[in-house]
């Protein structure tokens, strides 16, 4: 089924075209990928389909009364509200009606009067007739996998990591056809990460998003489209196979374009040698020349050279010697000292809230430290990559910027490039150097910010979170430069893709304050990480095991049958089972009964609590009389 149909549309911002005649589909279980450089338009066309953008032409067909759900790269929300109220902000029947019987609890509890019973009795019989309890044991059990223990907090409280967290559950869980995914990816680690992506596959939604991140790409999306050049194009497959048909369709292109210019000059010569006669063929051969001169030229994807003529690093390149943070009672970094090597390209990995930005905020000297030093090599020198670009002043132009940091730059082989020119390499076009920065997109910021630290020729790079923001294309380009750079390189990422190609060693923070070394990249560890808690889990009940056999014979050693009254335990116990069950299943059934007032409703909820602990007690004691039988 067609939920969307575009027909042609365009959209400018200001004087700068985004994309022109865009035409394309969304249908019933898609899951599309939309990707180009960063201020293209991506998430101008998702607030398009939404409704928040207006177009400049074209039509837009939706299926009657679609539901879609947008979750934005930075989530909007209300302060005030707590994390429950903000999951159960739908308008999804089921929603509401949690929602009003989760204030109903908290009324009752507060204040027990016929009233309110009365509302906790409509409330339960709306839960039944919805199905709304399975619902809200599914929201509890998204929340639980997303880390979100506490739902009382309020939203203004929260990081920006747990608010993302937060969002991106309020969006799985609304009952929507269509869900708009902007950079879904960023400020999550890689545990949610993976959830993530087997979430996206199992769900029948339909899905566009947009995202830096390949790995997630290639697992979950069955299309690619893409923006570039102002054009729209779409790609059966995952990002692999888009990759393929690209680099298949710039082939064919270039055979064509060759052959042109190869017929080109036989007709160019023709063209200045021709008789002057007027004859309906030489026109119309004379139009066709034209023609070919006048094609649009092919345009390969722009790839530009990031090597710079990097400083030397001094015999001493930094030293951290038993540092240490902590914030009120929880510790965050304790006692860590390394010696950094010329060549160390070093990835930093643990989970939302386990320090790794401390530690790099400690190593520049922007967060205090509780103990230990920090030795910096004279001839060493930092360039911080952090996560926010917050020093970026948007009244400033572009240019303006970049110059900060100095009018040239020398590349590795001895030429130099004017600050327009390395911008121009890093895809800014000549039009928006004298815009203010304030004008650019989150993405171009972000690209705008790699420009002037490297601008400045460091030869330590520190990067947090470089990833996030940033088109698929800088990506590359960027690990491109980092693999050939010859100074050392510290970064924090949870994209894996970006971290295998960059670093040959990890430093690992369990969130308790302690850090470990890892010889590999991400993936080995990830993969050594899944073999030890599997490891981890053999031992266990291995041990569980061994425990359960060696009590068993020396049980049966000191007592080789049962005693009178153990005998008369065992003859009555399983009546004693199956009365229990069947009480059980009795009590459950008044769940779905039509009318039962709140207080039926808890004794029998206590009820079954105790019956549930006494089966267990039963059937253990059970499975020990057994032995001796």
């Amino acid at each position: 089924m067609n939920l969307i149909s575009v027909e042609k549309i365009s959209k400018s911002q200001g004087a700068k075209l985004l994309f022109r005649d865009a035409s394309f589909g969304i249908n019933e279980g898609q899951k599309i990928a939309l990707v180009g450089v960063n201020g293209c338009g991506k998430t101008t066309l998702l607030k398009i389909l939404l409704g928040g953008e207006n177009i400049e032409s074209g039509t837009i067909m939706k299926k009657r009364d679609l539901r879609m759900n947008f979750l934005r790269q930075i989530p909007s929300y209300n302060p005030d509200n707590t994390v429950l109220e903000h999951i159960f902000s739908g308008n999804n029947p089921q929603i509401q009606a949690i929602k009003e019987y989760e204030k109903c609890c908290a009324d009752l509890h507060k204040k027990s009067n016929e009233e309110t019973k009365k509302r906790m009795t409509e409330c339960m019989q709306l839960m039944d007739a919805l199905n709304a309890w399975d619902y809200e044991n599914e929201v509890r059990s998204t929340l639980a996998q997303l880390s979100i223990d506490d739902l009382d907090l309020t939203m203004e409280t929260l990081s920006g990591g747990m608010i993302k967290k937060v969002a991106l559950a309020q969006a799985l869980l609304d009952d929507s056809e269509l869900l708009l995914l902007d950079e879904p990816t960023n400020h999550l680690d890689i545990d949610t990460i993976e959830w993530l992506e087997d979430r996206l596959l199992k769900t029948k939604r339909t899905i566009l998003m947009v995202t830096h991140d390949r790995y997630f790409l290639d697992k979950v999306c069955s299309d690619i489209y893409e923006i570039n050049n102002q054009s729209f194009f779409s790609y059966q497959g995952n990002y692999s196979q888009y990759l393929e048909k690209k680099a298949e369709e710039e082939r064919i292109l270039m055979r064509q374009d060759d052959k042109i210019r190869s017929i080109l000059r036989t007709e160019v010569e023709w063209l200045h040698r021709r008789p002057q006669a007027r004859a309906t063929k030489q026109k119309a051969r004379t139009s066709r020349i034209h023609e070919m001169l006048d094609r649009k030229q092919l345009q390969k994807d722009v790839m530009f050279e990031l090597g710079v003529a990097g400083r030397r690093l001094g015999g001493k390149v930094l030293e951290l010697d038993g540092i240490s943070k902590s914030f009120g009672d929880k510790t965050i970094i304790k006692s860590f000292s390394y010696k950094f090597k010329k060549g160390d390209r070093i990835g930093v990995v643990g989970a939302n809230g386990s320090g790794k930005s401390t530690l790099l905020n400690l190593i520049t000297g922007t967060l205090a430290r509780d103990a230990g030093t920090v030795d910096k090599g004279d001839n060493t020198h930092f360039a911080y990559f952090d996560q926010r670009s917050i020093h970026l002043d948007d009244s400033m132009k572009v240019l303006d910027f970049i110059k900060m940091s100095g009018n040239y730059i020398t590349l590795h082989d001895g030429n130099t490039l004017s600050a327009t020119q390395l911008l121009q390499r890093f895809l800014f076009q000549p039009a928006c150097f004298y815009n203010p920065i304030g004008k650019l997109s989150g993405g171009e910021k972000r690209r705008l910010h790699l420009v002037s630290l490297l601008f400045a020729n460091p030869n330590f790079l520190i990067l947090d979170e470089p990833t996030n923001d940033l088109d698929i294309k800088t990506l590359s380009v960027l690990e491109d430069f980092l693999v050939d750079f010859s100074g050392c390189v510290l970064v924090v990422s949870h994209d894996r893709y970006f971290m295998d190609r960059i670093v040959d060693n990890l430093f690992v923070l369990d969130g308790k304050g302690t850090i470990s070394g890892y010889p590999g990249n991400y993936t080995d560890y990830l993969d050594f990480k899944k073999e030890l808690d599997a490891e981890i889990e053999k031992t266990k009940r291995e041990e569980k095991q061994i425990e359960f056999e060696a009590s068993k014979k020396t049980v049966i050693a000191v007592k080789k049958k049962l005693s009178y009254k153990e005998q008369q335990e065992y003859d009555s116990i399983e009546n004693d089972i199956e009365r229990l069950e069947a009480e059980k299943e009795t009590l459950q059934s008044i769940y779905s009964a039509q009318m039962y007032d709140p207080k039926t409703y808890e004794d029998t909820n206590r009820r079954l609590q105790d019956i549930e602990v006494l089966l267990e007690t039963k059937w253990n004691r059970y499975e020990y009389l057994l032995q001796f039988v």
